[in-house]
C-alpha cells in the first residue's frame, strides 16, 4: 500500500484540484449548469508533466484490476463496446449491485479511461481511498454521510409541517437542510426539506405525500452541501475529452430492480451541454450471477449512447433535468434485468432455460435480451392461470433437483446419457477430479487461509452494512468487495511470512523464489479446486445412476418432468407472450428457430423416451420401489 501511494505521488503528483484553465465557458443558466459563485467559469483539464507516464499509470492499474477480476470471476462477458465513441466526453451510468466491484468492472471493461464519482466517505478508507485517488476519482459529499443526531423526538408529521417534543429546531436546524426520520414499525425513512424553522418544536417543510405517523421517533439532520468543487472537477474532466463513471442509484444494494435514480447524472450532462462540451451518456448494465460468490459469472453491457437534446436547454431546469433523467433511466432498463423480487427473477431464469433448447447456442447479448423480455412478459401475465400453474410446477421441480444434487443443465443432458459408455465416463470424471484436487494441494497453503479470512471478514461487514441500510435485502452486494479487500491484505502478509520462514532456513535466493512462485501456485490451486468441485458434482449423480436402479428411475422421471415443463412454457409463449405489445422481431425470430428445432426428428422433445429398452427392463425388476418424493401422477 505504501508503494502504491508513492507511485501515485510520483506519477500523478496532485489531486483533482490541480487543473489548468484553457478557456472561458458560457455563463450559468439554471442551477444545474455550474456551481453558484463560480464567476468566470473556465474550461479545465487535468494536466500531467508527462503524458506517457499518465498512460502507463492507467495501463498498469487496468492490468492490476483485470487480474483481480480474472481471479474472482471465472467469466466476464463485455457487450456493446461498439456503442462507445472513441473521441467524445462520456458519462458512463451504471447500476449499482456489487459495491466497489462495479467500479472495477466498468474500469476494466470500458475501452476508455474512466474517472469515477465516489462518495467522500469511501475516500477515507485506506485501501479504497488510495486506489480512488490513484484513479483520479472525484469525491462527492453526500448529506447522509454528514448527518447528525437531533435533540428530542418527532411526534407528528403532516404534508407540510413537522412537530417535535423536546427538540431544539431553532439552534440545530437551518432552512434548506433535510430532516430524516423512520416511523415506528417501518424500515424506510421519510426525508423532507426544511422551508422555515417556526420554533424549537415546529418546522414547515416541502409538500410530502400523506403518511400514517404514529408514536415518537428519533431524527437526523442532513446538512446542505456545497458541491462547487465537485462540479468544477466534473466539468474539467469532461471538458478535456475525458470520461466519468457514476452510479445514479446512490448506494449499493442487492435488490432485483433499479432503485429510484438520483438526478446528478442529468445535471452533469445538461451542465456540460450548456458549456459546449457536448457529452454523451452511455448506460451500463452490470449483470451478476451470484456475484458475491467466488468464481461466479458477470456480464457488462454498454447500451446505446444518449445525446443531450438541444431543446432541453431552453426549458425550465427542473423540467429539463426530469426529462433527461427519465430518458437515461429508460436506457438503463434496456441493459439491466429488472424483477420485483428474487423469487420472480428465479422464475424468469428458469423459464428462459426451458424455452431455449441447449442445442440452440445464443450470443450472450441475445441471452440477456431474452431474459429481459421474459421479465417484462412475466410481469404482464403474472395473473394468468397457465403461468401460475407453471410457477407451482417449477417449485416442485427445483425441490427435486436440490434433493438429488442435480442441476437443470444435467437433467437436460440426460438424453445423451445412453449414447456413450457410462462406466468409461464415470472413470474419466473421477480421474480428472482426483488429479485436479491433488494439483491444488501445493497452493492451498496460501489460498485456503486467505479464503477463510475473506469469508469471515466479508460476512461480518455484510451484517454491519445490512443493519445500517434501508435498501439492502441480505447485504450480498458488499460481500465480493470485502472478500477482495481482505484478500489484498491477507495474501501479501502470508506470502511474506512464508518467505521469511524460507529465508531463515535456506537463504535469500529461495525466499525470493517463494515470493515469485506462491501467487501463481495459489491461483492455479484455486482453479483446480473449482474444477474438482465441478467434477465431483457431476460424478455423484452418474455414480448413483450406475449402482442404484432407484436413482436411475428418478433421473428418468426428472427428464420427463423437464420435457413436460418445456412444453408448458411453449404453450404460454404461444397463447400469451406472442400477443404482448412488447413482442418484437427478435423474439419472433428466436421463436421460429425453436419451433424448427423442436420439430426436428433428432430433438429429444419429439422422442417418446431417450432411455434404452435395456435400462427399462432393469427398472421393471424394481417397479415396486417408488421414489419417496415423486410419483408418476405428480409428474405427468
Amino acid at each position: 500500500m505504501v508503494g502504491l501511494c508513492l507511485l501515485n505521488i510520483l506519477l500523478h503528483g496532485s489531486d483533482v484540484n490541480n487543473i489548468q484553465a484553457v478557456g472561458p465557458l458560457p455563463p450559468r443558466k439554471g442551477y444545474y449548469f455550474f456551481p453558484a459563485g463560480s464567476a468566470g467559469h473556465k474550461r479545465t483539464k487535468v494536466t500531467m508533466s508527462d503524458g506517457f507516464m499518465n498512460t502507463l499509470k492507467h495501463w498498469l492499474l487496468r492490468l492490476y484490476f483485470q487480474m483481480i477480476i480474472y481471479i474472482f470471476y471465472r467469466e466476464v462477458d463485455v457487450i456493446g463496446e461498439e456503442n462507445i465513441p472513441p473521441d467524445r466526453p462520456i458519462i458512463f451510468c451504471g447500476n449499482h449491485q456489487n459495491q466497489f466491484v462495479d467500479a472495477l468492472m466498468l474500469y476494466t471493461s470500458a475501452p476508455r479511461t474512466v474517472g469515477f464519482i465516489i462518495a467522500a466517505k469511501s475516500m477515507k478508507r485506506q485501501i479504497v481511498g488510495s486506489f480512488a485517488r490513484f484513479c483520479e476519482a472525484i469525491p462527492v459529499v453526500r448529506p447522509q454521510d454528514e448527518a447528525r443526531r437531533g435533540s428530542g423526538k418527532i411526534i407528528t408529521v403532516t404534508t407540510t409541517k413537522v412537530t417535535g417534543q423536546a427538540t431544539k429546531f431553532k439552534s440545530e436546524v437551518a432552512a434548506g437542510e433535510l430532516i430524516s426520520s423512520t416511523p415506528v414499525g417501518e424500515k424506510a425513512s421519510i426525508v423532507v426539506k426544511v422551508l422555515e424553522v417556526v420554533s424549537d418544536t415546529v418546522l414547515t417543510t416541502t409538500s410530502l405525500t400523506p403518511v400514517d405517523w404514529s408514536g415518537e421517533a428519533c431524527f437526523q439532520i442532513l446538512p446542505k452541501i456545497d458541491h462547487n468543487v465537485m462540479y468544477k472537477a466534473v466539468y474539467s474532466k469532461l471538458g478535456s475529452g475525458g470520461c466519468i463513471g457514476i452510479f445514479p442509484e446512490g448506494g449499493s444494494h442487492d435488490q432485483t430492480s433499479l432503485l429510484p435514480m438520483k438526478d446528478g447524472v442529468a445535471k452533469f450532462a445538461l451542465g456540460a451541454k450548456q458549456a459546449n462540451i457536448n457529452p454523451v451518456v452511455i448506460p451500463v448494465g452490470l449483470t451478476y450471477y451470484y456475484g458475491h460468490r467466488f468464481r461466479s459469472r458477470a456480464h457488462v453491457e454498454f447500451g446505446k449512447p444518449i445525446d443531450v437534446d438541444d431543446d432541453l436547454l431552453g426549458k425550465d431546469p427542473k423540467q429539463a433535468t426530469h426529462e433527461l433523467l427519465q430518458t437515461i433511466e429508460n436506457g438503463m432498463r434496456n441493459v439491466t434485468i429488472n424483477a420485483p423480487d428474487w423469487k420472480t427473477l428465479k422464475y424468469v431464469h428458469h423459464i428462459r432455460r426451458l424455452y431455449q433448447p441447449g442445442r440452440i447456442k445464443l450470443p450472450v447479448s441475445e441471452v440477456l435480451e431474452l431474459t429481459r423480455q421474459f421479465a417484462v412478459f412475466f410481469d404482464e401475465f403474472k395473473s394468468e392461470p397457465l403461468l401460475i400453474e407453471l410457477c407451482e410446477q417449477l417449485d416442485g421441480y427445483q425441490t427435486l433437483l436440490k434433493e438429488y444434487l442435480l442441476t437443470d443443465a444435467q437433467v437436460e443432458s440426460l438424453d445423451t446419457l445412453e449414447t456413450r459408455t457410462r462406466h468409461d465416463l464415470l472413470f474419466q470424471r473421477m480421474l480428472l477430479t482426483a488429479m485436479n484436487f491433488i494439483a491444488s494441494i501445493p497452493g492451498l497453503v496460501i489460498s485456503l487461509p486467505v479464503g477463510i479470512a475473506a469469508r469471515i471478514y466479508s460476512t461480518i461487514r455484510a451484517e454491519q452494512d445490512l443493519k445500517a441500510s434501508s435498501v439492502k435485502l441480505r447485504g450480498n452486494d458488499v460481500i465480493a468487495s470485502h472478500k477482495i479487500i481482505s484478500s489484498m491484505v491477507v495474501a501479501p502478509i502470508l506470502i511474506l511470512f512464508y518467505a521469511a520462514m524460507v529465508m531463515s532456513i535456506y537463504g535469500f535466493q529461495y525466499a525470493a523464489l517463494t515470493v515469485l512462485l506462491l501467487p501463481p501456485l495459489s491461483f492455479m490451486s484455486i482453479c483446480n479446486v473449482y474444477r474438482a468441485m465441478l467434477g465431483a458434482r457431476s460424478t455423484f449423480p452418474l455414480l448413483l445412476s450406475l449402482h442404484s436402479p432407484t436413482y436411475f428411475s428418478i433421473f428418468r422421471e426428472l427428464y420427463k418432468m423437464r420435457k413436460s415443463l418445456s412444453n408448458h412454457v411453449m404453450l404460454i409463449v404461444e397463447t400469451h407472450f406472442r400477443n404482448s405489445k412488447n413482442w418484437n422481431d427478435n423474439c419472433e425470430g428466436l421463436y421460429q428457430r425453436i419451433l424448427l428445432d423442436r420439430s426436428s426428428p433428432h430433438s429429444p422433445l419429439t422422442q417418446s423416451d431417450p432411455f434404452t429398452a435395456a435400462h427399462t427392463s432393469r427398472l421393471t425388476k424394481r417397479k415396486n420401489r417408488v421414489p419417496r418424493v415423486m410419483s408418476s401422477d405428480s409428474i405427468e
